[in-house]
C-alpha cells in the first residue's frame, strides 16, 4: 500500500491483488487525493471513492483520462466495498479467462429480500436490510445477491476456483 491507506487497509489489499492479475500498470492507492476519501489508481483505470453527506460515492476514471461522477452509490462503506471488490475481482477473472460468476446471479434476477426501485431508464436502487446502493444494469441485479453477504464470503467467492 502506499500513501497512509490504512483505513481502508482491506480494500487496498484487494485493489492491489486483482489490479495486479488484472495486469494493470501503475498501480497505486492514495488518501492524499483533494477530491476524494481514497484514490485506487493505474494507468488505465482509477477509482476515486468520495463520502459526501450519507453517501459512498464511485467515481471512475478510463484510460483516456475522462472522469464518471457518481457511476455508483451506497449508503455505507461496508456496501461500497463489496461492490468495489466484486467488480475489480470480475475484471480480473475475464483477463484470466477464470469463470465469470456474475451472469449467474444476473440470471436469478432481483434478490428475494432486496426491494429495486427504478431511478431512471438503466438505473436502480436496490434496498436491503444491509444498506441501499444505487446502480446501472445489470450490475444492481448481480450485487442484489452480494449485499447481505460478508467481505470474507465474497473474497471466498471470487477466489474459489483460481
Amino acid at each position: 500500500m502506499t500513501d497512509g491507506a490504512a483505513e481502508f487497509e482491506r480494500l487496498s489489499r484487494n485493489w492491489l491483488f486483482w489490479s495486479g492479475l488484472a495486469q494493470l500498470g501503475g498501480i497505486s492507492v492514495s488518501t492524499s487525493c483533494p477530491d476524494c476519501a481514497v484514490l485506487f489508481g493505474s494507468t488505465e483505470y482509477s477509482v476515486h471513492l468520495r463520502h459526501a453527506g450519507d453517501w459512498w460515492s464511485v467515481d471512475t476514471v478510463n484510460e483516456r483520462g475522462s472522469r464518471h461522477d457518481d457511476s455508483a452509490r451506497f449508503s455505507s462503506f461496508a456496501l461500497a466495498e463489496k461492490y468495489l471488490v466484486w467488480m475489480w475481482a470480475s475484471t480480473a477473472r475475464t483477463v484470466m479467462q477464470a469463470p465469470i460468476l456474475g451472469q449467474r446471479l444476473y440470471a436469478k434476477g432481483f434478490a428475494a429480500d432486496v426491494e429495486a426501485i427504478p431511478i431512471s431508464p438503466g438505473t436502480v436502487e436496490v434496498r436491503s436490510p444491509d444498506g441501499r446502493a444505487v446502480l446501472i444494469e445489470p450490475y444492481a441485479t448481480i450485487f442484489s445477491h452480494l449485499m447481505g453477504r460478508s467481505e470474507d464470503e465474497i473474497e471466498q467467492m471470487l477466489t474459489a476456483d483460481l
